[in-house]
């Protein structure tokens, strides 16, 4: 199973062997990844179900879940993730200045390219998490 880096478009994670590589092939993917302060953070989709990784914790995201972001400083957001139970992951992460990085990806949103944005929008709306599962399926199915 290959994530795909959420900042470098040849960096790939294979998630059974938890190594980095670079590959310019572009293989087939499971998801996204992301190091947040070090720390090994993903969405990943198996078999119809999407799963949010963060460390070496493993959540199956579902209905009850939702993600809240607060402004911490002027160069970091808080990340909480959370469950009907309470929070289950929370971090704080670096908000990129879009003057001085250039994504290697095009996206939907002008925020998508800010990672807790980007999961957030995935987790809190039901049809984009539906969309962005049955994306990486019919991807792994077909290959293409």
């Amino acid at each position: 199973m290959m994530l795909r880096n959420f900042d470098y478009a040849i960096k790939y994670f294979d998630y059974k062997s938890k190594t980095e590589i670079e590959d310019i092939s572009n293989p087939l993917i499971n998801g996204w990844y992301k190091f947040v302060n070090g720390v090994f953070s993903a969405l990943l989709v198996v078999d119809n179900n999407l799963y949010f990784l963060f460390g070496k914790e493993k959540f199956l995201i579902t209905e009850y879940h939702r993600v809240l972001l607060k402004k911490h400083s002027n160069v970091e957001s808080k990340f909480s993730l959370i469950d009907g139970n309470g929070v289950q992951v929370k971090f704080l992460y670096s908000v990129p200045n879009t003057k001085l990085n250039v994504s290697p990806f095009e996206y939907i949103d002008q925020d998508d390219f800010k990672w807790g944005d980007f999961i957030a929008k995935i987790i809190n709306d039901g049809v984009r998490k539906r969309n962005f599962v049955s994306n990486l399926m019919d991807i792994a199915k077909t290959g293409k």
